[in-house]
């Protein structure tokens, strides 16, 4: 069994939901990660995670609003360890709190959930140390999710990408 924590920076792309615009930017991941490892070639990682970004909503005429992206997220992942230092891992990820908001003055103004309640994540990592480790990550959305922003709706798909460093105890 390994017990360890895991910070990472986040990119979040995401699509056009049609009548605003989104401009993603750089977030930041931070995690608790457990696994339960057998024959040194496999093991079953449980993370608990927060994830947090901001994107730049905008409207045909210029004007807009930064939205801020707070997700905690319980990726539970199978990891594939019999490859030297390597390893791979991919699985679901469920999204349970989520939430999208930005000021509009004095106002908080609810943008919509960026993440869907499941979704699927695979990365890659490499083993530096018996502590250390570097990975990169990928993880997606189930579908598409409703945003509303300055009276308009529409919906959009977000990904994310992570590079990051966990310490293992």
């Amino acid at each position: 069994m390994e017990m360890g924590v895991s910070l990472a920076a986040a990119y979040m792309g995401v699509s056009d939901p049609g009548g605003f615009s989104l401009a993603p930017r750089l977030g930041i991941r931070g995690a608790l990660v457990m696994s339960l490892c057998w024959s040194e070639r496999y093991a079953v990682q449980l993370e608990l995670g927060y994830l947090f970004n901001k994107i730049r909503a905008e409207v045909s005429d210029g004007t807009g609003h930064d939205v801020r992206s707070n997700v905690m997220e319980i990726p539970l992942l199978f990891s594939l360890r019999g490859l030297g230092p390597v390893h791979l891992d991919a699985g679901p990820v469920l999204s349970l709190a989520g939430t999208g908001r930005y000021d509009a003055g004095a106002e908080r103004v609810e943008f919509g959930r960026l993440r869907t309640t499941v979704g699927y994540a695979a990365g890659l990592g490499v083993r530096l140390s018996q502590h250390l480790d570097v990975n990169a990550r990928f993880t997606g959305n189930m579908g598409r999710t409703l945003n509303y922003y300055e009276g308009i709706e529409g919906y959009a798909y977000a990904y994310w990408a992570t590079l990051g460093l966990s310490y293992m105890f």
